[in-house]
């Protein structure tokens, strides 16, 4: 077979092999590319558009991989960096439940933030809704209009709101990103069951799931693609810089009117818009907290670059 070069999709990355769809054909790929490729070979991740070298059926070589428009990443602490965790996302759904594991706001919102940060449009999908204590339904959509966030209820074991989960799919990649036990897994195979994605209890003693996505990867659905992420107890904000934050929020970002002062944290300034917003009850107080506590977390990053 005669070598050449072809664009294709990355649907997986294990070990030392990326799994590339070329077409109608999934190639093993190794990481021997160019320099450029061996040197950023650990940041190749599902979804990244990339140019293979076929040398034989159903096997090539990584030679390049392609800018990315999306991402959706985090924050290291053990190493201080920023790992990608998909690429190229047409929209993310971030999965939270109503009870089993209790929903977090905190984490729901840093991943909302973390897909602002990667330029992918969001959505929330609130699974196990038959756990849902009474009024629940009401204080998410409270919290979350102020954001023009669209929340879909689902429930995984009634196959309530698939229906509207599936017309929100297209021809592109979607990813579902949440907690470990959130029911992410189980969705995707309501979704498509030839998927048979493993499903695991929420551990009794900690309230959280075990992880039972270890990788993304991609999955045909349709005309597009499903990426499933691995479930994560812990989420940190990628970005480093506490003046790009507020960008990640929109309810906050779209508050009219400049502050006192200029750049304004929203944190402790006097004069602050943001502020009297949030005493004013346009901006949900949790989502406050929320922004605050990711402002915390970079400022405590810094502290340790200091040390």
């Amino acid at each position: 077979m005669q070598e050449r070069l072809e664009n294709g999709l990355v649907v997986r990355v294990t070990g030392g092999e990326v799994w590339v769809r070329i077409g109608q054909e999934t190639v093993a790929c190794s990481q021997r590319g160019r320099s450029r490729v061996r040197e950023s070979a650990l940041a190749v991740v599902a979804g990244d558009r990339v140019t293979v070298l076929r040398e034989s059926a159903g096997v090539g070589s990584l030679e390049e991989v392609l800018p990315r428009n999306s991402w959706l990443s985090r924050y290291i602490d053990r190493d201080g960096s920023e790992r990608v965790v998909v690429a190229n996302i047409d929209r993310l759904f971030v999965v939270a439940a109503t009870a089993d594991p209790p929903l977090r706001y905190g984490f729901v919102d840093r991943v909302l933030a973390a897909a602002e940060w990667g330029h992918i449009r969001p959505c929330i999908v609130i699974n196990k809704m038959d756990l849902a204590e009474p009024g629940q339904w009401e204080e998410l959509r409270a919290a979350y209009a102020p954001s023009l966030y669209e929340l879909i209820p689902t429930c995984a074991e009634t196959g309530e709101g698939m229906a509207e989960l599936t017309g929100r799919l297209g021809d592109g990649v979607y990813a579902f990103a949440g907690e470990s036990g959130v029911g992410k897994s189980s969705l995707l195979n309501q979704l498509d069951p030839e998927l048979d994605l493993v499903v695991d209890d929420v551990a009794e003693k900690t309230g959280r799931g075990r992880h039972t996505t270890t990788n993304s990867q991609l999955f045909r659905f349709r005309d597009g693609f499903l990426a499933d992420t691995p479930g994560m107890q812990t989420f940190s904000f990628p970005g480093t810089d506490e003046y790009e934050v507020v960008r990640c929020f929109p309810d906050i970002r779209h508050i009219e009117g400049p502050c006192r002062y200029n750049p304004c944290t929203h944190s402790h300034e006097p004069g602050c818009r943001v502020k009297e917003a949030v005493e004013q009850e346009r901006i949900p107080a949790s989502r406050y907290q929320s922004y605050l506590d990711i402002l915390t977390g970079i400022r405590e990053r810094a502290k340790k670059k200091q040390w």
